[in-house]
């Protein structure tokens, strides 16, 4: 099978195991809301939060590394698979150490037991980490699809499970546990690698030179995605925390999942076009004008209906999660169309760009999350939505300065999607707020409805061609028949 056969395949498969996983992550976390108040899922968050810190060091690297080696690949395995289970041992004991002066920090004892279990996933990690890694270096992401299933799967319902027996916080972390240890298991089976203990001086040192070189861009990545969540639970508390945490979390999910998905495509489609300035041009606006036509309509009617959102899927426990929503929302729909920025820079072959950008934005966002926290987690909500603002023309300049791409350009690109979502958002506000909500689900399916109506018909009366051009694009992308029907109609 052709390289290019192979990637396309994988992308799909990826599409597939990142959404069947979500998918089964928001059900599940429904659920555990209605068996759990939010001050106990707000003490794993904790938890989790300082694990993520943990992970950013991981295993040095080793997947990573692992998959960048050419040679003499079986061996590298075993080296690989000798660090990643000592640094799994390594980790678990730093965390077991540290766990009292964590529940000191956010002033919850209960804290330090649940780290201390959920710091047993390191050494239950370290013995799948290079089947994964070997799986993602042969490209074989339809095997992938199993473990990440089942992980999903046996961490939703252990937890459900254990939830309605009592178990409180300790649910959600043997639900974490147990899923690990079926991922690995499940790894085990498809994966015919048999790691032993080894060591090899030469390509010891070779793999961890790699794989050290994204540590620290990987830490800065964690400090970035995870300050807010650090302050929230240090300063209002675990309960709050759970409810800005959810909030943070169903607007990722539905809006930002997206591009998460077309960055696997993004960056091989532009490396190809690196030494033609014009064509990456074009593919860089072509690319954010599709990705806003789904993405701004996607936020803005979240912000919309995002009231009757919480008190459709959620319990009045949550119901504070509304109002941070709507502006959480907003900022996943910013953060969208300077997303792919990054598969730029990569593909000219300055990822470094990206390193400087990171620092520059924890510069910017610790004053402000330390300001806007002292108005809740609804002031932390509206800092991060100024944050993604600065976030986005900081990217669009740097993209405006290594391949010229004006901001002109950017408006005539988001233009569209932008008048039409707005159009949309403000039919679909007086909407909900004029007619007499006998029925939650009812009102939440007339403003999806009314939404959708909107918006199409906006898009028509302001860009008819760019109607067109989607419509052709989307019958391309379907089998045999679609294409014949778009041929037809050119």
């Amino acid at each position: 099978m052709s390289l290019r056969k192979k990637t396309v395949q994988g992308v799909i498969w990826s599409f597939v195991s990142f959404g069947s996983s979500k998918l089964l992550t928001f059900i599940t976390t429904i659920i555990l809301t209605r068996l759990l108040v939010p001050e106990l899922f707000g003490q794993v968050a904790l938890a989790l939060v300082t694990i993520s810190g943990f992970e950013a060091i991981g295993f040095l690297g080793m997947a990573g590394a692992l998959i960048y080696q050419r040679d003499n690949i079986e061996r590298a395995a075993h080296v690989a698979f000798t660090i990643s289970v000592v640094m799994g041992v390594i980790l678990w004991a730093t965390i077991t150490l540290c766990a009292p002066l964590v529940g000191a920090y956010y002033g919850d004892p209960a804290v330090t037991s649940l780290l201390r279990g959920l710091a047993f996933t390191f050494i239950i990690g370290s013995f799948g980490s290079v089947h994964g890694a070997l799986l993602t270096k042969e490209l074989n992401f339809k095997r992938r699809l199993v473990p990440n299933i089942a992980r999903t799967f046996v961490k939703g319902s252990t937890s459900i499970a254990l939830a309605l027996s009592g178990w409180g916080a300790w649910s959600l972390v043997w639900g974490q546990i147990l899923g690990d240890i079926t991922a690995v298991i499940a790894l085990w089976i498809i994966q015919p690698f048999r790691p032993r203990l080894l060591w090899d001086t030469q390509l010891g040192r070779t793999m961890l030179l790699y794989g050290i070189q994204v540590i620290g861009v990987e830490i800065m990545s964690f400090f970035y995605t995870n300050a807010d969540y650090i302050v929230v639970g240090k300063v209002l508390g675990p309960a709050d925390l759970a409810v800005y945490r959810q909030a943070f979390t169903v607007s990722n999910l539905l809006i930002l999942s997206f591009c998460a998905i077309t960055a696997h495509v993004l960056f091989p489609s532009y490396a190809k076009l690196n030494h033609n300035q014009e064509a990456l041009q074009k593919g860089f606006l072509t690319t954010l004008r599709y990705i806003s036509l789904i993405t701004l309509p996607l936020s803005i009617g979240l912000c919309a209906v995002a009231p009757l959102f919480v008190r459709m899927v959620f319990t009045e426990a949550w119901y504070g999660m509304s109002l941070p929503l709507q502006w959480l929302a907003l900022r996943a729909g910013v953060n969208t169309l300077s997303f792919h920025a990054g598969a730029v820079f990569r593909a000219i072959g300055r990822p470094v760009i990206i390193t400087k950008l990171i620092v520059v934005r924890i510069i910017i966002l610790v004053p402000i999350i330390l300001f806007s926290v002292q108005f809740g987690i609804i002031g932390i909500a509206i800092g991060q939505v100024c944050m993604a603002i600065i976030e986005t023309l900081l990217d669009f300049r740097m993209v405006h300065r290594v391949i010229h791409v004006s901001p002109r350009h950017i408006w005539q690109s988001t233009r569209p999607a932008l008048i039409a979502a707005t159009g949309m958002g403000c039919a679909v506000w007086l909407f909900a707020m004029s007619v007499p909500q006998t029925s939650v689900l009812v009102t939440l399916i007339g403003s999806i409805s009314l939404g959708a109506v909107v918006y199409l018909g906006l898009l028509w009366l302001i860009e008819r061609q760019l109607m067109r051009d989607s419509l052709r694009l989307v019958l391309d992308m379907l089998p045999l028949k679609g294409r014949t029907m778009a041929k037809q109609e050119g």
